[in-house]
């Protein structure tokens, strides 16, 4: 009776095994899961577009982030050099449009960004002011992730 009794908590042993194993599997794909769908809300600003424009001003810019509007409402100030841009609007949490100041033809500017609450992000020579018709052209498209026939 005892060899039968050992055999039988062997068995129930190796099911638990085999059920705690399958529950630690469900848990690792739960938090993975939920790493993957978490989202990184830290006020941030990764580029612009377009990088140039007309020097008499006027280039819609479109300041790209994340975080603009997360925290709830925020005031923005945007400077292209010394120069104040014209704030549009917010686009949605990850944009901001602005209307490009005036420069001096062929000038790069670093364009600093006021976020209030935020503080201030700067992005170094950031912004070309160029001869009319001389601003974004099919030429500075990104075309390094478009198929290729």
């Amino acid at each position: 009776m005892l060899a039968g009794g050992a055999v039988g908590y062997l068995r129930r042993m190796s099911h638990l095994r085999r059920h705690t194993t399958a529950l630690a599997v469900v848990f690792a794909l739960v938090a993975i899961a939920l790493g993957a769908c978490s989202e990184d809300t830290k006020l941030k600003v990764t580029g612009l577009e377009p990088t140039k424009g007309d020097f008499n001003g006027g280039q819609l810019v479109r300041i790209a982030g994340n975080g603009f509007m997360k925290e709830g409402t925020r005031s923005a100030k945007v400077y292209f050099g010394a120069r104040q841009a014209n704030v549009v609007r917010f686009d949605g949490d990850t944009g901001l449009i602005v209307q490009a100041p005036g420069g001096d033809v062929n000038q790069t500017v670093d364009v600093l960004i006021v976020f209030e609450p935020g503080g201030e992000i700067r992005l170094a020579k950031a912004f070309t002011f160029t001869e009319p018709g001389s601003g974004a052209s099919v030429d500075d498209l990104d075309t390094s992730t478009v198929k290729k026939k």
